[in-house]
């Protein structure tokens, strides 16, 4: 109902799952000094709910006040504002919009019960009824929109946090609205107009937001993970957002109502960063001790003279490398390592590192964007033989008009790679050959690489071959393990493997898992679906919902961008 059913204080005691008895956190100082600088945000958390009219949300206020610490650390000049009826919270716009008329972003965090209305979206205030007249929407509730533009100056950067559910069943019950005449109800809460900048929902539409997980928890799972992966210095946005979402589903992935994923849209031209990445110089100054890791095994411990050297990237195999999603994966190590401790051992010779290194530098994750310094490390990574190296070079050099010497080296680096073992090099090289990207196209040897590196675990490859009729059934139900065992990356090429000639031939449920997760193809497959009634009820609006999402994402495919071309445009 609001922000959660099971999880809130009423619905865990329904259950019979009632919270171990846990003291309130003192409410500290955060929050509540003038705000300075030109970045500001603003915390609302409704809790004290009545238990009757709305269930209560024991741990709304909580989060607002886990998260006030982190902003503050992270250089965000907070205000924060705890159980608030409508004229407080009319107050605290005013004041909050006075206190940030020269920002230059303005957050706004919300935690409590929300929903959707009138094309417009609305939190609730401890004051407000379960039901209004149409008339009354404006006066009982406040529009997160109307919010937004009282309190973000010009020209300034808006990033919202909504942790609220956003299930079917009514929040607010419209009293004077005959639904069954065709007149709107209220509805989950939607997509807002924001402008320049983004939104980051706790969940999907239609699915719960739990307040607490595991049982006992005292914030719920959304805040944890901002406030966790907060900690990670130089995740432009966009990165922030794949990491938080991705610890948010590993935390309720074993919850009844589980797992719950949040998503992201937005549109800003910038990079924009929580916590800026540091500056860096060519030559890293504090170094950790350096191992001299071979190129075939960077990983466990090295032997010098005297003592051995445990390796501080030990626990990152070829393995992992080669299947994980490279901004998790650096969100990872970042989480136990300063990025000037990568460079330094980057600038000591370590080939992982380097690697590392030469992504980071080459989309700006961790560190600012430098492509000179990332082809730097990625080439002594791959003189070094390293198979990831290799084959992030080969990747760089093909990455815009690659002239006929870039396109030979690299395909030269992904053979070596590949002949490694290294199951990502295998399909690339398996992609390039299909596509004759050096030379006549070469189907049997594509093929054979793909088998090799679905084989060694790569999602793309099984994928592949599931264009193969022989060898579809097998490559199926490998992607349906990935996804049962939590990996969205399964359901999202389930997805795609079940779209033929323009036509959803299953797996629709599969597309919105791996939509709600961010992937863009599913995205624009799901919004397909829902415009021509393909596997799920026709449905204009929620069609337009995820088209207008997918469009949102650079990565989405052109043949995609065109499927999807027209629909709630």
């Amino acid at each position: 109902m609001g922000k959660s059913w099971r999880i809130g204080a009423l619905g865990a005691a329904l259950l019979g799952l009632a919270p171990p008895a846990m003291a309130d956190p003192p409410v500290g100082t955060c929050g509540t000094a003038p705000l300075r600088g030109d970045r500001v945000a603003l915390l609302i958390g409704n809790s004290a709910y009545n238990d009757w009219e709305w269930p209560s949300l024991k741990n709304a206020v909580n989060d607002i006040d886990h998260v006030c610490d982190a902003f503050a650390k992270a250089g965000i000049a907070p205000r924060i504002v705890r159980n608030a009826d409508m004229a407080s919270l009319d107050a605290a716009l005013t004041r909050f919009a006075a206190e940030a008329a020269g920002a230059k972003s303005v957050i706004l965090y919300y935690a409590g019960h929300g929903f959707e209305y009138g094309g417009r979206n609305w939190l609730v205030p401890m004051d407000a009824p379960p039901a209004a007249r149409r008339a009354d929407v404006e006066k009982r509730y406040l529009s997160i929109e109307a919010a937004v533009r009282r309190v973000v100056p010009d020209g300034a950067f808006t990033l919202v946090f909504v942790d609220a559910c956003r299930t079917a069943d009514p929040v607010v019950r419209i009293e004077d609205a005959d639904v069954a005449r065709g007149d709107a109800g209220s509805a989950p809460l939607g997509l807002l107009d924001i402008g320049q900048g983004a939104v980051f929902y706790s969940t999907a539409k239609g699915r719960p937001a739990l307040d607490f997980a595991p049982v006992g928890s005292p914030v719920s799972p959304f805040a944890a993970a901002v406030v966790k992966e907060l900690a990670i210095p130089g995740l432009e946005i966009g990165d922030y957002f794949k990491v938080v979402a991705r610890e948010v589903y590993r935390r309720t992935h074993d919850m009844d109502l589980g797992p719950q994923q949040p998503f992201h849209y937005g549109s800003w031209f910038d990079d924009f960063y929580l916590v800026a990445p540091p500056e860096l110089p060519a030559a890293a100054v504090a170094a950790l001790p350096t191992p001299a890791a071979s190129a075939a095994s960077p990983a466990g411990t090295t032997r010098g003279a005297a003592t051995p050297v445990i390796d501080p990237l030990g626990g990152i195999g070829l393995d992992r490398l080669a299947i994980e999603d490279e901004p998790l994966l650096i969100a990872d190590v970042l989480s136990r390592h300063r990025a000037g401790e990568l460079v330094a051992l980057a600038d000591g010779g370590h080939p992982l590192a380097q690697q590392l290194a030469g992504y980071m530098f080459s989309l700006g994750v961790g560190v600012k964007q430098d492509m000179a310094r990332a082809r730097a490390y990625l080439e002594r990574s791959a003189e070094q033989g390293f198979p990831a190296g290799q084959t992030e070079l080969a990747y760089l050099l093909l990455g815009s008009d690659p002239s006929a010497a870039d396109k030979a080296r690299a395909q030269t680096l992904y053979r070596a790679a590949s002949d490694a073992g290294f199951s990502k090099a295998k399909t690339h090289l398996a992609y390039h050959l299909a596509r004759g990207s050096f030379g006549p196209p070469d189907f049997a040897a594509s093929r054979t690489l793909y088998a090799e590196a679905a084989a060694q675990g790569h999602p793309a490859a099984m994928f592949a071959l599931t264009h193969f009729p022989d060898l579809r059934a097998a490559n199926m139900a490998r992607l349906r393990e990935l996804a049962d065992a939590g990996n969205p990356e399964g359901n999202h090429w389930l997805c795609e493997a079940q779209f033929d000639g323009k036509r959803l031939t299953g797996g629709a449920e599969d597309c919105a898992i791996a939509a709600r997760a961010g992937f863009a193809g599913s995205r624009a497959l799901l919004a397909h679906a829902y415009a021509k009634g393909e596997g799920v009820a026709a449905d204009p609006k929620e069609a337009a919902h995820w088209a207008r999402l997918a469009r949102d994402l650079p990565e989405l495919r052109q043949d995609q961008r065109d499927l999807v071309a027209g629909i709630g445009e």
